[in-house]
């Protein structure tokens, strides 16, 4: 039997009927919440002869070819014998521009839904509504045609006629992936200690349609351990797409090549990875302008012959392959990666695409259910990333920067922008009051949003009447949007901080706990596989990811033996924010011992810049003859590969980097080997204390986990990170040194995974060379 190809009637007019050009220069602006709420003030404007939200469904067969096209119609209004099919659709525009050439596929829409109604319910005529709502006067427009039933069925068959052999490519794709799959077997001659047992949990969870909490430390072979599970629950049919989420580039290209080694053992599947338009757009500025980049030029002019060519050539849509097929089509890579995850069975790509409300692929969300995977590799990262794609913030600054700019061009931006200017004042006035340099409410900022809200429609009406281009209004324009649609999610979950600046206020719509917005994104998904290195404590994570009791959950040993590295915790030093310089030399010395033992690589990780560079400076002073670099802020991607290939095993002295802890290096790299021997860990990695971390602290207390949950966890990720990047393969030898008084407290030994047993107990420098010394001899 073969599998039947489902598609939205809205994907499928978009697809058929795109024409012209990629073209991202301004248009008006409707948050999602405007355009629900504006479908709704019109469904209730009718009586009870109004039916809203009428979901329509018909499934065709073509020889052995089944397509199955579904939606749902805004509306069906009965009135005496005319049945009227309503498409609601919410503008900013006038509604006096908008006539029935508007937008073709408006009617397309609402014509498939005529006709699946009329063809469902035995009707040889109905009328087609498009209805036009204006967010801002409240006003409507209805445009209304009647069709006859053979007129509906001529428009419906010539999208499907158009589509057929779209279907037709997916279908023949599907049979063959599944046969591939069928014969696939696990592409490593012996599992690891512990990687069979996660794959058998990971399809579990996936056939189940259940949540797998996976904690399995380095060298377990996570990446494969989830994805080849996951995949052979894809040849059975039991999830269309699986999407593998992270944080990290170095990541995205382990998933890659995972699939690349399934390949080669004659696996056929598509893959695409989505990389962030500006590291992939090939122009010398990110400016989707048809007239300034000939890849946006007639983009939807040429994309779906290209397509059915790259298809035929192409399984793996890599950064590489994407940018070399651009150039071969002329297509804009950023566009043409979201096009090919119609098209592929794996997306990689970073968390954003799922969770983050502003830039989600809507394209596979906006439905209610799926049969999707998501595997979240590196989960330990998604609470404060999901903490800030839910927060926003607006400085006062930039309202004034853009004042003087609009002041002489328009009244109306420049008054709301007074209006804003004194709400801020308002607030400074409370801060100079309670002499305090924050402020924090527990309400959303109403007022402010009413002052936002009108900004934000001056801004459409003069940027509509003016080809002006004003970075900075425009740059204004989307933070204010970003910050109205952010305020939408305000709950018990949020708080809001107003901090004074040497600039003036900002203020920021803050989400504390970030559980209920993961959790809603989570039920996209038929199952969500939440792995890591260091889940750790578990029953945290468990709570953030709203783990269900009939959920999975796996927690593997290190299969890395042992006795191949030495652990030593130097627990007499304090690292403390006032002791820092105090004890620096000591920490010089610890580090300075530690590396004079063997010769080879050695990373030392800090809490922050400024430490770091404090005992830089010791190190370059006391002992000039040890080779050292320092990982800068902000460094390039080029900057970041010339830093790392530094630690070469073929080099003729020891070398030791300076590294942040929660950095580039201290998360993802694979230094195996000889490459790096030894790890040292300055402080607990504890956050910076500040007013975002206290409010975590108290918005947590009643769980007696106020100061875990806000330091102690998020600090305890980044060491067990950091001291993960020592032992990589099952041929590693390397030591770990960590430095902090406070690991001979039970908070944080209570944290140490199994792996770091048996460990020593140093108490001056010369006993961590001793130590090493032992250790390197054996």
């Amino acid at each position: 039997m073969n599998k039947i190809i489902k598609i939205s009637i809205r994907n499928l007019v978009e697809f058929i009927m795109r024409h012209g050009s990629i073209d991202n220069r301004y248009t008006s602006s409707i948050k999602a919440i405007e355009g629900i709420r504006g479908h709704q003030r019109v469904q209730k404007s009718y009586g009870d002869n109004y039916t809203a939200e009428v979901p329509l469904k018909y499934t065709l067969t073509y020889e052995d070819l089944e397509i199955m096209v579904e939606g749902r119609a805004d509306g069906i209004l009965i009135e005496e014998d005319k049945t009227i099919i309503d498409e609601i659709k919410t503008t900013t525009k006038d509604l006096l521009l908008i006539d029935e050439n508007t937008n073709p596929l408006h009617w397309a829409q609402a014509k498939c839904y005529g006709y699946i109604y009329s063809m469902q319910n035995e009707l040889d005529n109905i009328d087609i509504q498009i209805t036009y709502y204006n967010i801002d006067t409240k006003s409507t427009r209805i445009l209304r045609q009647s069709y006859t039933l053979k007129e509906l069925e001529e428009f419906f068959f010539w999208l499907i006629d158009e589509y057929k052999s779209w279907a037709q490519l997916e279908s023949d794709w599907v049979n063959k992936r599944n046969e591939s799959i069928k014969k696939l077997k696990f592409p490593f001659e012996n599992y690891r200690p512990g990687q069979r047992e996660l794959a058998v949990r990971v399809y579990k969870s996936i056939t189940d349609s259940k949540k797998c909490f996976a904690q399995a430390p380095t060298g377990t072979g996570k990446t494969i351990s989830t994805i080849f599970p996951a995949i052979k629950a894809m040849g059975e049919d039991k999830t269309s797409k699986i999407f593998y989420l992270t944080a990290k580039t170095i990541t995205r290209e382990v998933a890659q090549n995972t699939i690349s080694l399934m390949r080669k053992k004659d696996l056929n599947l598509k893959a695409v990875t989505i990389t962030a338009k500006e590291k992939i757009c090939k122009m010398d500025e990110v400016n989707c302008n048809p007239e300034y980049c000939p890849y946006a030029n007639g983009y939807f002019d040429r994309i779906n012959n290209s397509l059915k060519d790259i298809l035929a050539k192409y399984n793996d849509y890599s950064k590489e392959n994407i940018e070399k097929i651009s150039e071969e089509y002329m297509l804009c890579p950023f566009e043409l990666s979201l096009d090919l995850t119609n098209l592929s069975d794996v997306i990689i790509c970073d968390y954003n695409y799922v969770f983050d409300p502003r830039v989600y692929l809507k394209r596979f969300f906006d439905t209610k259910t799926t049969d999707y995977t998501f595997l979240i590799d590196e989960a330990h990262n998604l609470v404060d990333r999901a903490r800030e794609m839910y927060s926003a913030t607006l400085n006062e600054e930039k309202f004034i920067k853009v004042k003087k700019l609009i002041s002489k061009k328009d009244k109306r931006i420049t008054r709301v922008i007074k209006e804003i200017q004194s709400y801020f004042e308002d607030k400074l006035e409370d801060l100079t009051t309670v002499d305090e340099i924050d402020l924090v409410e527990s309400e959303a900022p109403l007022e402010l949003c009413e002052i936002l809200s009108s900004f934000i429609k001056f801004v459409d009406e003069y940027l509509a009447i003016t080809n002006e281009e004003n970075e900075e209004l425009m740059d204004l324009y989307f933070d204010v949007y970003s910050f109205l649609s952010i305020s939408d999610f305000y709950d018990k979950n949020y708080t809001t901080i107003y901090t004074k600046t040497f600039n003036g206020m900002t203020i920021k719509i803050y989400c504390v706990n970030p559980q209920k917005v993961i959790e809603e994104k989570m039920k996209k998904a038929k199952s969500n596989i939440i792995f890591s290195a260091t889940l750790i404590p578990m029953d945290y994570f468990m709570k953030m990811y709203s783990y269900d009791e009939e959920d999975f959950i796996i927690n593997l040993k290190s299969p890395f033996d042992v006795n191949n590295r030495l652990l030593m915790i130097g627990d007499n030093v304090a690292t403390t924010y006032n002791k820092r310089f105090e004890t620096s030399e000591d920490i010089a010395s610890y580090i300075a011992n530690c590396v004079q033992a063997k010769k080879g690589n050695y990373m030392v990780f800090f809490p922050s810049y400024k430490y770091m560079e404090l005992v830089f400076d010791k190190m370059k002073e006391n002992y000039p003859n040890i080779n050292t670099s320092i990982q800068e802020s902000n460094m390039s991607e080029e900057e970041k590969e010339e830093f790392l290939s530094m630690f070469d095993e073929d080099n003729k002295e020891t070398h030791v980097g300076f590294c942040v802890l929660g950095g580039h290096f201290s998360e993802g790299i694979d230094l195996t080997n000889d490459k790096l021997i030894g790890v040292i860990i300055v402080g607990v990695g504890m956050p910076q204390i500040g007013i975002e971390r206290d409010i975590i602290k108290e918005h947590m207390k009643d769980s007696n986990k106020g100061f875990d949950y806000a330091y102690v966890y998020p600090g305890m990720i980044k060491v067990l990170q950091a001291a993960g990047r020592c032992i990589r393969t099952d041929d590693d030898k390397g030591v770990i040194l960590l430095l902090d008084n406070r690991y001979s407290q039970r908070r944080y030994q209570s944290l140490f995974p199994y792996e770091w047993y048996p460990n020593f107990r140093v108490r001056k420098s010369d006993d961590v060379k001793i130590l090493c010394e032992k250790f390197w001899s054996k």
